[in-house]
């Protein structure tokens, strides 16, 4: 559980780093003493070349050997014989904006190989943001990515404003893992526009409030001065899934190809870098899914890639593009793999670089009696009952088994199924041949689905997911990507030389989901377990999470094991790794509750040369750094944040009556809006989800 990351009384590896000159040379000519060296274990070096026996030595934080049997001594000598050595993990979609403030571990990834985390993912930060501001920025973040505003009010340490000092921030925390970061587009919109940030995001907005060229080059100019800073890049969001808490899209989601260019062109006077973003390719207007126009859909995919090819032709690969590519449960949405691909295949052809980021398995809602989602949540006996459990400090499960709480329970469950006010919330749970016991392959058959189990045994559902929900039982429900009802497409987009794995939210949804363990996933089952279809090269698997993602991230100091390269490292015990089952736990700030998920088998872990976990426990050492953008030109930094700020409430600087978010609307649009939008929620991702539990659930739950 979390206790397994508390501050560890282990000793560190010594930081004597008495072989520095090596770094030169794969194997040293004589005896040396270095400070680490693992020693022979199968080594997979991360460049996709064949596995072999044999030894790696380390020294002032560097690999500064590799081979067979080497001739040096180590002032700690690792017997790694029987497991397997890796490049540590590199994480590429990660949301730790907030977390990184107050847990220095960025749980569960640390504890599961990753020792690089990169986040200001999905156009979503906290920087820069004026103190004013930050409510509003919060509360934002809190709907978009499922973390609760009270855990980043007391959680936080806003010791910055612009994102300059945010950089400074996190480069003074000291940290399991080294963190890079981009900047979100929210936040820069926010700081030039304020309430105004996503007015033209709305129906008709970029026609009836557009963003002013003034706006757009301002924002330009907070871009280049934060990747002339460090920011790996420049984020946005182009997803109808991502809303406030009142149902308006995301700032920047309906931006125009002239502000996205105007952005690409900012990473690129900076010297380079990453230009991220999340899509669906159907973001033409502010409109909920089941709305959407598939004619101008593919009118507005047109367009989408016209832009991609402008950046390519005007900035090569000095801009380097990549998005999550994703599908829909549908069996029809598995053309927009292929959709996808053409695009990164024209980009290429353009003269430009992009790459995109395969889920390693679907996004799932996980549920369980003690967690925030699962079919009871409307029953007035199971409210009752949880209310009362919590007063009298009572294990909730016990109370749920007693026979007359389960009857009266599904009898309420049963009744309120076909109510309209509630047919969202019911959607996020069917169709039950969707929902599965967990399994820890994430690629169930429809054996191990409620309907099947409910069929054989002649009961509801209902009745199915009660009972396994009250025998300690975990049920998951694929959301997206789970097409096929299986992972061939996943295998197809993992063998893609243009496709990295990417995509699992560590930090973000995590009252719901529970995928920052994918890269553990990959080597489980991708590599040893699959019995659906091909597996993984280990060779193949290791590369994909290491070296490829630093080649995309321009991070070439690290994701191989090969000498003058950081040490960052994994020692694994494959033949017994183990995918546990998620638990929910409430060790967030102020109590709050998240999934997480435990692995076993990883032996050693290593940052900078020094040791972070042993045997999956945490050492206490702490070596993780802030990386800045290699590729950033200091010298373009022009320090423009306070003279391109706008004001946050522009009515109101005017002196007239404060506006909603800057546009005219009457006072009870925006719960007006936050129910339209969830047409189609249901069956959406977790950003939906979370939306319809607030609407539909914990809102009305409140009020009694």
């Amino acid at each position: 559980g979390s206790s397994r990351v508390a501050r560890a009384t282990s000793s560190a590896f010594a930081a004597t780093a008495t072989a520095a000159t090596m770094a030169a040379s794969t194997v040293p000519t004589t005896t040396t003493t270095v400070d680490l060296v693992v020693r022979g274990g199968t080594v997979v070096d991360g460049t996709g070349a064949p596995a072999f026996v044999g030894d790696v030595a380390v020294a002032g934080g560097i690999v500064c050997a590799v081979g067979p049997s080497l001739d040096v001594v180590g002032i700690e000598e690792y017997d790694a014989r029987g497991l397997i050595v890796t490049p540590g993990w590199i994480d590429c979609h990660t949301h730790f904006d907030a977390q990184v403030m107050w847990d220095p571990y960025l749980t569960p990834s640390t504890a599961n190989g990753v020792t690089t985390c990169i986040f200001g993912n999905c156009g979503i930060g906290f920087a820069p943001c004026q103190p004013e501001r930050r409510e509003f920025l919060a509360a934002l973040i809190e709907a978009v990515e499922d973390l609760p505003g009270p855990v980043i009010t007391q959680g936080m340490v806003w010791d910055w404003e612009t994102f300059e000092e945010y950089l400074d921030s996190v480069a003074r925390r000291e940290l399991a893992c080294d963190v890079a970061l981009m900047v979100g587009h929210a936040a820069v919109r926010t700081w030039v526009m304020g309430k105004r940030a996503s007015a033209s995001d709305r129906p008709g907005g970029a026609a009836a409030d557009p963003v002013k060229p003034e706006e757009i080059e301002a924002m330009a100019a907070l871009v280049q001065d934060a990747v002339a800073a460090g920011a790996l890049g420049f984020s946005t969001s182009r997803l109808l899934m991502h809303r406030d808490s009142s149902g308006f899209l995301t700032p920047g989601t309906l931006a125009t190809a002239a502000e996205v260019l105007a952005m690409a062109r900012a990473i690129a006077n900076a010297g380079g870098g990453i230009f991220q973003w999340a899509a669906d390719w159907v973001s033409y207007d502010d409109i909920s899914y089941s709305n959407v126009d598939l004619a101008k859909g593919e009118e507005y995919q047109d367009l989408e890639l016209k832009w991609m090819k402008d950046i390519a032709q005007e900035h090569g690969e000095k801009v380097s593009m990549t998005w999550v590519l994703g599908f829909s449960n549908d069996p029809r949405s598995l053309a927009m793999v292929d959709l996808q691909l053409g695009f990164l295949e024209e980009i290429k052809a353009a003269g430009g670089h992009a790459v995109a980021q395969s889920f390693v398995r679907p996004q799932g809602f996980l549920w369980s009696f003690v967690a925030r989602l699962h079919p009871f949540l409307l029953s007035p006996t199971f409210t009752s009952l949880q209310q009362q459990c919590r007063a009298e400090n009572r294990d909730l499960v016990t109370a749920l088994r007693v026979p007359g709480a389960r009857q009266r329970i599904l009898a309420e469950t049963t009744a309120m199924e076909g109510s309209p006010a509630h047919q969202e919330f019911f959607n996020m749970l069917r169709p039950w041949d969707l929902v599965y016991r967990w399994t820890p392959h994430y690629e169930p058959t429809r054996a191990d689905s409620v309907q099947a189990i409910s069929e054989g045994l002649g009961r509801t559902p209902l009745e199915v997911s009660y009972d396994l929900l009250a025998s300690d039982g975990a049920l998951w429900k694929p959301f997206v990507t789970w097409g096929a009802r299986n992972l061939s497409p996943h295998h197809r987009l993992l063998m893609h030389p243009q496709v990295v794995p990417g995509g699992d939210d560590a930090g973000a949804h995590h009252t719901v989901i529970m995928d920052a363990t994918n890269s553990s996933h990959m080597l489980t089952h991708w590599v040893r377990d699959r019995t659906r279809g091909p597996r993984l090269t280990l060779e193949h698997a290791v590369r994909k999470m290491t070296h490829e993602i630093a080649q995309l991230f321009s991070l070439h100091d690290r994701g191989t094991l090969e000498v003058g390269k950081k040490a960052d490292l994994n020692v694994l015990d494959l033949s017994r790794m183990e995918m546990c089952k998620p638990f929910f736990v409430n060790d967030l700030p102020l109590g709050a509750g998240r999934w997480l998920q435990e692995v076993k088998g990883y032996r050693l872990t290593v940052v900078s040369g020094r040791a972070t976990y042993r045997d999956g426990v945490p050492t206490g050492i702490l070596p993780g750094r802030l990386v800045r953008n290699p590729r950033r030109r200091p010298e373009v930094w022009r320090g423009v944040a306070a003279s391109v700020a706008g004001p946050f409430d522009p009515d109101e600087a005017r002196g007239l009556p404060p506006s909603l978010h800057g546009a005219s609307h009457a006072p009870d649009d925006g719960r007006a809006k936050a129910l339209e939008a969830l047409q189609g929620a249901g069956r959406g991702g977790a950003s939906a989800g979370a939306r319809v539990l607030r609407e539909v659930v914990e809102k009305p739950v409140s009020k009694l």
